[in-house]
């Protein structure tokens, strides 16, 4: 009442809804006593709209407008968000400015504004896909982008229609009621996808299921009118968010078709009937409810894994164009109305002709994975089912699903591609939860060749990509065949994190314990002897590089080091304790080979090493490069934590340098970035300080910090990304292409620093950022542009704060002075020879933001080299 009467006081009215607000109707505004029939939130390149319609009538509100007035009526806003969650989409709140009839040109907006994000093409060539019907591959989204969202509610599908390609499919599992009400809900269960446990807690009952003893809630236990007005929705997968449980009431196979006819698109129904003859048997006849919705209702795919009920309704189908599909399940499982198993049914795939169009079956059917994780030889299912007739459906993709083959690298994309491309027959179409990434991969990957820096759309940003240990998301780390795979990955920068021997020689490691990236472990003669504690690097015990010889080193071998393999994402380990490791100089000797390539050399904690240990790594690395041939100060970057040890590189060398920042709960002032200009040219900055994720794993609004850099002619490089979608957070839907995009479009960072630069430069080489599709047309796809904070509002409206953190400090102890001694132009190779690349060595890209003026590049004298140390050492003394 209260907020009624401060909605009726101002020029906004405030939308209640009704209790059955998943068909999207009877919502009711409080307005002059009108009452509107829906409610349709709409995305454009502009914002996000509410269009209210009533006969003639059309509103339409923006969400600065709302968010204005919302932020003068703190209290109304907060009972909003409590009142109609379902309809916070993208910031927006349902809360409308009034419009007359006469104010007609408002529906323009959806035209207009909308346009480029209602029309959808499909990125391919002339030539014609390798499907049966030599159409593209459909995009099968189960129940909308069920990934993110509470599968099969408004917002999944609502999602799932504007981000991803126009003629995708939305997926309902239907079920009936005892009333034989439709309703879209997987698994036989319902306590495993919405809250009905609460709603009817002594409800609960217990079936015999195709032959087996189910316990649960069942939708033939209850009424569409109970269903509907008191169950919602929940997310059923642990690894994905929880935080929109119990706001989406459940959907009806109507209210799919309303969607997608308000919202515009040319998209396709597919309902999957899963236990038809359970319902027969409990008198809810299914056959029928179908054959009244084929005629009532825009139904383009039926599917089922029940022979009998397809041929129940094959000539109704048949007559309103509706395409029957068999759906397959484990070949092991038996088809209830014949008594045969599903692998049988696969070796006479000319009978299923007999009762449908095509097969939807698990994707392992196609590419299966072996019990080391990788991919097996394809089989010739799609060939055979092509060669009948039939078209082919792959089910089960998703791009948080584990395990995953390790020779997709954690890239959802890569996956689609393995069944959408070839020169071989394709798949017709994939079933996923995350309908935009199997959306971008047919529209932006598919027959995708490099594209040139001429034909990037204008203002897209293309970044450097800066390997992290090399490829060391495939390969051991900091290896040659790491380093290699960077090269061949199309990696700007390949990088050395240099450690030192005790006998002082700089190796390339990861880190500077031993037992984290080596061997170690299986020699008997350093483990468990040689174990020590080093509180000033970590808290656990360790071997370190600097209580061994690099004689002794040599004897160990790289293994991989998967930094999530608390979530039982182990990265590839067929390459382990085959490669030793890389000493600086064999790094060197490999980079200076290759052509237009550059090296970031990590330094770090050498502040420790020279006072504690007595190595002196400054200047080591120097004489090392000397030793190499380095002397291009556009090929070398030098990167560290340690101010004093950039400061000493600016003294010694023409080298450009990177401030590392590893602390995630800093802050910076324009005095933090000036002092860090005047020692580096770029900055490195940790992924949270440039995106902020909150502790439910959604980002907040996106930080200025790198805005505030560029200002100051400072380069921003970011690090570190990962494929991993558990390094993700939920707002990229598992897909690490997205982050890259939000990186380097949004916040237009300068590099990546990544694990996988295969994934960053597909990303760049994609076909997405060219001013045309393949395909050519009138509008482009346009991958989705993830904003941080969109989506943490839909849950809370505006985001908490983010709480104050103290400042960098960037002052660091100065180095004791530094020596540097002559070093053979050939180091030590003790990881084998490298198989390089000819061509003589060219510059690198340039970096973006330019940095300072630096001294020449040419030749540095002894004398040279003997006044810098002066000076050095008389800081020091000072």
């Amino acid at each position: 009442a209260a907020a009624a009467a401060a909605a009726a006081k101002a020029p906004f009215f405030l939308l209640a809804s009704s209790v059955d607000i998943g068909r999207l109707r009877h919502h009711c505004a409080i307005c002059s006593g009108t009452c509107f029939s829906l409610v349709l939130p709409i995305s454009t390149g502009s914002g996000v709209f509410i269009e209210l319609r009533q006969s003639s009538y059309i509103f339409c509100i923006d969400s600065r407008t709302v968010n204005e007035y919302l932020s003068t009526m703190p209290h109304l806003a907060n009972l909003l968000r409590r009142l109609i969650p379902f309809l916070l989409l993208l910031h927006h709140f349902a809360v409308a400015k009034c419009f007359t009839p006469a104010s007609s040109q408002v529906s323009l907006q959806r035209s207009v504004s909308g346009a480029s994000n209602r029309q959808r093409i499909l990125a391919e060539n002339s030539t014609s896909w390798n499907t049966l019907s030599g159409g593209a591959p459909l995009v099968i989204a189960r129940g909308g982008s069920s990934g993110l969202f509470p599968d099969q509610t408004f917002l999944a599908y609502v999602d799932a229609l504007n981000n991803s390609l126009s003629e995708i499919a939305l997926f309902c599992d239907l079920q009936l009621t005892n009333d034989s009400v439709g309703i879209c809900r997987t698994g036989i269960d319902l306590q495993n996808s919405t809250n009905i446990a609460m709603a009817f807690p002594n409800s609960s009952n217990t079936y015999m299921v195709n032959g087996n003893s189910v316990s649960g809630y069942f939708s033939i236990d209850f009424s569409g009118n109970e269903l509907l007005s008191y169950v919602q929705a929940v997310q059923p997968i642990q690894s994905r968010s929880p935080v929109y449980d119990g706001y989406f009431p459940i959907f009806q196979p109507v209210n799919v078709t309303d969607t997608i006819a308000e919202v515009g698109l040319k998209s396709l129904v597919w309902l999957n009937v899963e236990f038809a003859s359970f319902f027969e048997e409990h008198h809810v006849n299914m056959t029928s409810y179908i054959l009244s919705a084929i005629k009532t209702l825009q139904i383009n795919y039926i599917s089922s894994p029940e022979v009998s009920f397809l041929k129940g309704i094959q000539t109704a189908a048949h007559k309103s164009k509706v395409k029957l599909i068999f759906r397959l399940l484990d070949v092991e499982d038996v088809e209830p109305t014949t008594n045969v198993t599903y692998g049988s049914w696969l070796k006479d795939l000319k009978n299923i002709t007999g009762f449908a169009s095509g097969i939807l079956v698990p994707k392992n059917l196609i590419w299966s994975i072996n019990n080391q994780f990788y991919l097996e030889s394809e089989t010739t299912l799609v060939q055979d089912a092509h060669a009948v007739g039939l078209e082919v459906y792959a089910s089960g993709f998703a791009n948080d699903a584990v395990p995953v083959a390790l020779n997709y690298s954690f890239n959802p994309i890569e996956e689609y591609l393995q069944f959408l491309s070839g020169s071989g027959a394709v798949v017709d179409g994939v079933l996923t939860d995350f309908p935009v990434t199997a959306s971008e991969s047919l529209a932006c990957y598919t027959n995708n060749s490099a594209v040139s820096s001429s034909k990037v759309e204008a203002g897209a940003s293309s970044p450097l990509i800066i390997s992290h240990n090399g490829a060391s998301g495939d390969y051991p780390g900091c290896t040659l065949l790491a380093y290699q795979g960077a090269v061949k990955a199309g990696a700007s920068y390949i990088d050395c994190p240099v450690q030192m021997t005790k006998d002082g020689i700089p190796i390339c490691r990861e880190f500077p314990d031993l037992l984290k990236s080596t061997d170690i472990s299986s020699h008997t003669e350093f483990f468990p002897s040689r174990l020590s504690s080093v509180p000033q690097l970590q808290t656990n015990m360790g071997i370190f590089t600097f209580n061994l010889t690099l004689k002794e080193i040599d004897t160990l071998k790289a293994i991989m080091y998967s930094p999530e393999a608390s979530y039982g994402l182990t990265r590839n380990q067929a390459y382990n304790s085959i490669y030793g490791v890389m000493t600086l100089s064999d790094f060197l000797n490999f980079a200076k080979n290759i052509s237009n390539i550059g090296i970031l050399i990590d330094i770090q904690d050498a502040y420790f090493l020279q006072t504690t240990i007595h190595l002196d790594v400054v200047g080591t690395v120097i004489a090392t490069l000397d030793g190499a041939g380095y002397q291009k100060s556009n090929q070398v970057l030098i990167q560290s934590e340690d101010s004093s040890v950039l400061q000493r590189f600016q003294q010694l060398t023409p080298y450009r340098r990177i401030y590392r920042v590893d602390n995630e709960s800093v802050s910076f002032r324009l005095s933090t970035i000036q002092e860090i200009k005047q020692m580096a040219d770029i900055v490195a900055l940790p992924r949270l300080l440039i995106a902020y994720t909150y502790e439910d794993g959604f980002l907040a609004n996106g930080s200025s910090i790198v805005r505030e850099f560029q200002a100051q002619n400072i380069s921003v490089f970011i690090s570190y990304l990962r494929n991993e979608f558990v390094a993700l957070a939920f707002d990229y839907q598992a897909d690490p292409t997205l982050e890259i995009n939000t990186m380097a479009q949004f916040f237009k960072v300068n590099g990546i620093v990544t694990d996988f630069p295969a994934t960053s430069r597909a990303y760049l080489d994609n076909s997405c950022r060219t001013l045309k599709t393949q395909a050519g047309g009138e509008f482009d796809y346009s991958m989705r542009l993830v904003i941080p904070g969109d989506l943490l509002q839909t849950i809370s409206g505006a985001p908490p704060p983010i709480a104050s953190e103290p400042l960098l400090p960037v002052s660091q102890p100065a180095l004791p002075p530094t020596v540097i001694s002559p070093v053979s132009p050939t180091g030590p190779s003790s990881s084998g020879p490298a198989t390089n690349s000819p061509g003589s060595s060219t510059a690198p890209p340039s970096l973006i933001a330019p940095g300072p003026s630096k001294p020449s590049a040419g030749s540095r004298t002894s004398a040279s080299h003997l006044l810098a140390l002066f000076f050095s050492s008389l800081f020091f003394v000072i």
